[in-house]
C-alpha cells in the first residue's frame, strides 16, 4: 500500500504539472551533498516555494524535465505512518517509474512536512550523498534549525525561511504593476498597504473576500494550535495552552516575562506552573506562532533578567485571534516592521539606553556583533512630545554605538532629522517596505529569545 501511495503522488504531480504560482522573492540556499531545508509557519507558502525552486532549476537547465522532480507530502494519513528506514524506498519507487534515468541524471526530491517522520534525518542525508540529487525538505517546525536538531544533520543542511508575504510580494499577488514614482501608482500602493496592515501577509489574504478573511485567520490559528502544538506535544492541559497563546497574541509588541504570563494565567482561573508556561511558550515559538525578542546586551544575565518583547508570525493572525485586542493598529504596525527586519537581519534585539532606560524598538547586529541599524516605529509623530520620545533614545543609541543607519518608520511622515551629529531618516512604512525585499538568508536562530 505504501509503494502504491508513493506512485500515486508522483503520477498525480506528472498529470497536473506545476500549479500556477506567483514567484516569491529570495533564494533557496543550496550546496553540494547538502540538504536544503525550507521552513516557516503553516500557510506561509513553503510548498509553493519548493515547487518554484524546481521550476527555477528547470529554467536554469539544471534539470531537463519535471519528470526529474519527485514531490512527496508527508502530511498524509498513509505517508505520515512511514518509518524512517522506508524513506529510501521513495527513491527506489521513483527510479522504477523512470527506467530511462541514468546514474548521473540530476533528480530533485521535495519532501514536504517530513518532520512528521521520527528519525528522518539519516535517511535524507543518505539520499543527499548522490552527487546529482538535490534534496529539498520543508516543514512547519523550527526544530529543523534549532539547537535540538538531530546531531546527524548538523553541518549537512542549509536552511531558508519562508514567511508570509512581504509587501512587495503582496503587491505582486494583488497584480499591481504600476510605477511607484507616479502619483497615481502611489495612491494605489497606499490603498494596498492599508489592506496589508489590516489583514496581514498570508498569501490567501491577497485574493479572499474581506467577509471571509476573519474566519480564515481563525481557522489558521486553530489548526496551528491543534496540529502543531497540542497534538505534536501531547499537551495535557489544552485549554490552558490555548488561552496562553491567545493572551500573547493580544500583547504583540509588548513586554512579557514568564512571571507576568504565569500571573495572568492564574488570575484567569487556571491551574498551572511556571515550567508549564515556559513549555507552552517554547512550543508556540517552535511552531512559528510567536517570536520573543531579547534586549541587546553583552551580558547573558541581563538578557535573562529583562523582559522580552512578543511578536507574531503574522499581525493579522494576532489581531483576529486576540480575545482582548484594543482595536489599535499601532502594535500591528510594529509587528509588521519586525517581520520585515527579521527577513534580512538574523540578529535582532530591542535596546534600553544606559541612563534613562528608554527603549529603541529594534537594533540589528552586524557580523561583528555590534549594532549596525537602529529603528524606531511610530505611526504618528505629528505631536512634538511624541517626536521627542521617539528621537531621543534613537539618537542616544546611535551616538553610543556609532550607528550610521537610523530609521524612524511612520505611517506617512518623511523627513531627515539631524541632531548631535546623528542623522535619522523618517520614512513612510509603505515606501520603506517597497524598497526592501528582505532577502532570505541563512538564519542564526529563526525563533528569537532562546
Amino acid at each position: 500500500m505504501l509503494e502504491q501511495e508513493i506512485q500515486n503522488k508522483i503520477s498525480d504531480f506528472r498529470e497536473s504539472g506545476l500549479p500556477d504560482y506567483i514567484p516569491r522573492e529570495g533564494k533557496i540556499h543550496q550546496a553540494k551533498n547538502t540538504v536544503s531545508t525550507i521552513i516557516g509557519a503553516r500557510r506561509a507558502g513553503k510548498s509553493y516555494r519548493a515547487l518554484q525552486f524546481a521550476d527555477e532549476l528547470l529554467k536554469e537547465g539544471v534539470i531537463k524535465s519535471l519528470r526529474q522532480v519527485c514531490p512527496i507530502d508527508f502530511d498524509n494519513p498513509i505517508l505520515s505512518e512511514m518509518k524512517a528506514g522506508e524513506i529510501k524506498n521513495i527513491a527506489g519507487v521513483f527510479l522504477k517509474m523512470n527506467p530511462e534515468f541514468e546514474l548521473n541524471t540530476p533528480l530533485v526530491f521535495i519532501f514536504d512536512e517530513i518532520h512528521k517522520i521520527k528519525g528522518w534525518e539519516l535517511a535524507v542525508i543518505d539520499l543527499s550523498k548522490k552527487s546529482n540529487w538535490k534534496i529539498i525538505v520543508t516543514g512547519s517546525s523550527s526544530k529543523l534549525l534549532r539547537d535540538d536538531i538531530a546531531t546527524e544533520l548538523r553541518g549537512k543542511s542549509i536552511s531558508s525561511i519562508v514567511y508570509p508575504l512581504n509587501f512587495r510580494e503582496f503587491l505582486k499577488f494583488k497584480r499591481f504593476e504600476g510605477d511607484e514614482a507616479s502619483t497615481k501608482s502611489q495612491a494605489e500602493i497606499k490603498r494596498h498597504f492599508d489592506a496589508y496592515l489590516k489583514w496581514g501577509g498570508y498569501p490567501a489574504m491577497a485574493d479572499t473576500e474581506d467577509a471571509s478573511k476573519p474566519a480564515l485567520l481563525r481557522e489558521y490559528f486553530d489548526t496551528m494550535i491543534l496540529r502543531d502544538i497540542l497534538q505534536r506535544y501531547d499537551v495535557s492541559k489544552p485549554n490552558v495552552c490555548t488561552h496562553l497563546c491567545r493572551f500573547l497574541l493580544s500583547n504583540i509588541a509588548r513586554p512579557a516575562t514568564i512571571q507576568s504570563v504565569y500571573d495572568y494565567i492564574k488570575e484567569s482561573g487556571f491551574t498551572t506552573s511556571r515550567d508549564a508556561v515556559r513549555d507552552y511558550i517554547h512550543w508556540a515559538r517552535d511552531s512559528w506562532l510567536l517570536f520573543l525578542v531579547d534586549i541587546f546586551s553583552k551580558s547573558h544575565k541581563e538578557q535573562e533578567r529583562n523582559y522580552k518583547k512578543v511578536y507574531c508570525v503574522d499581525w493579522g493572525l494576532a489581531c483576529f485571534n486576540s480575545p482582548i485586542w484594543d482595536g489599535s493598529f499601532s502594535r500591528a504596525f510594529e509587528n509588521m516592521i519586525f517581520l520585515q527586519l527579521i527577513r534580512s537581519h538574523a540578529r535582532l534585539h530591542f535596546y534600553l539606553t544606559k541612563t534613562k532606560r528608554q527603549e529603541v524598538d529594534f537594533v540589528a547586529l552586524g557580523r561583528n556583533g555590534r549594532p549596525e541599524l537602529a529603528v524606531q516605529v511610530c505611526m504618528d509623530i505629528s505631536r512634538k512630545e511624541t517626536l521627542k520620545r521617539e528621537l531621543e533614545p534613537l539618537i542616544t543609541t546611535a551616538k553610543y554605538f556609532g550607528i550610521k543607519e537610523n530609521l524612524l518608520i511612520t505611517l506617512n511622515h518623511e523627513e531627515k532629522f539631524h541632531e548631535d551629529g546623528v542623522t535619522v531618516n523618517s520614512v513612510p512604512a509603505w515606501k520603506w517596505l517597497v524598497q526592501n525585499s528582505g532577502e532570505m538568508s541563512p538564519h542564526f536562530d529563526p525563533v528569537l529569545g532562546l
